[in-house]
């Protein structure tokens, strides 16, 4: 103690009294925490710019993205569209649609031949180079190969517009409609709607067809190539079974033409006359 007491005395001044120094500690702690708040702000405006990025790029994306379905030479394909829709692809035909858009727009491209059976819903749009055809719910049959145009209704009301010349026609149970070279409209009444689609059972009907066009119809069937060896404008009426061989087919085609076929390398056949 007498240690303690010994020491000398030391007189703190304070340059602030305790009043001051008081009042200095209240501005500090209700001051606002201005930087604070800025960074908070910044970050909410690039939390929401990032959202709606995304979101365009996720709606960018599903409008974007098509399926395509492709049914090659010698085969038949039955595709079934997002809302059931069924579509029987004939040779060398294809389909393309946006599953991801489909329940806002119920839309595809085919080139080809096929029948659809669509399914009751928003209106169905299938567009082609030379046509459009619209529906709701239907069944029907297309062909669109080249610069032919030609739809057969089955079912329902189906509307046709040519693309080249914006024709409009509605047609209804058994009637047939085609674009002319003009691209006009044309429609006809057809009472054996069923030989329209007798491909379905690999059954192939022809009425006064010209031979080159049976030839390509072979070509599609089989899967070959058929080389003609002279110009043969023949019409031809009859039919052909896709379960027969194709020299069969191509034995009961040729034959009352006077006509021969010369298997060759790489599936090709050579179609030549008697006389040569």
């Amino acid at each position: 103690m007498y240690f303690i007491n010994s020491l000398p005395k030391i007189e703190v001044t304070y340059s602030k009294s305790k009043e001051d120094v008081w009042k200095e500690l209240s501005k500090k702690t209700s001051a606002p925490a201005v930087p604070t708040k800025v960074i908070k702000m910044q970050w909410l405006k690039y939390a929401a710019t990032a959202c709606i990025l995304l979101l365009l790029g996720f709606t960018g994306f599903i409008n974007l993205y098509t399926k395509t379905i492709h049914c090659p030479k010698g085969e038949h394909l039955s595709v079934s569209l997002p809302d059931q829709s069924v579509v029987d692809l004939n040779a060398n035909s294809s389909i393309s649609y946006k599953p991801y858009w489909w329940k806002f727009s119920r839309k595809v491209k085919f080139e080809g031949e096929a029948f659809f059976k669509i399914t009751k819903g928003s209106k169905f749009e299938i567009a082609s180079n030379y046509g459009k055809t619209y529906i709701l719910g239907t069944s029907f049959n297309i062909y669109a190969r080249g610069n032919e145009y030609k739809v057969t209704c089955y079912t329902g009301k189906v509307k046709v517009v040519s693309t080249l010349t914006s024709d409009k026609i509605l047609l209804l149970p058994n009637d047939h409609a085609f674009v002319t070279r003009n691209g006009k409209l044309e429609l006809k009444k057809c009472p054996n709607t069923e030989n329209k689609i007798s491909w379905r059972n690999n059954l192939f009907l022809f009425t006064k067809t010209p031979l080159q066009l049976v030839f390509k119809e072979i070509e599609l069937q089989y899967d070959i190539n058929i080389v003609e060896k002279g110009k043969f404008n023949l019409p031809y009426t009859g039919n052909f079974a896709k379960e027969k061989s194709v020299e069969s087919t191509l034995h009961k085609v040729c034959v009352p033409f006077g006509l021969k076929f010369i298997k060759g390398p790489n599936n090709n056949y050579i179609i030549t006359s008697n006389a040569q």
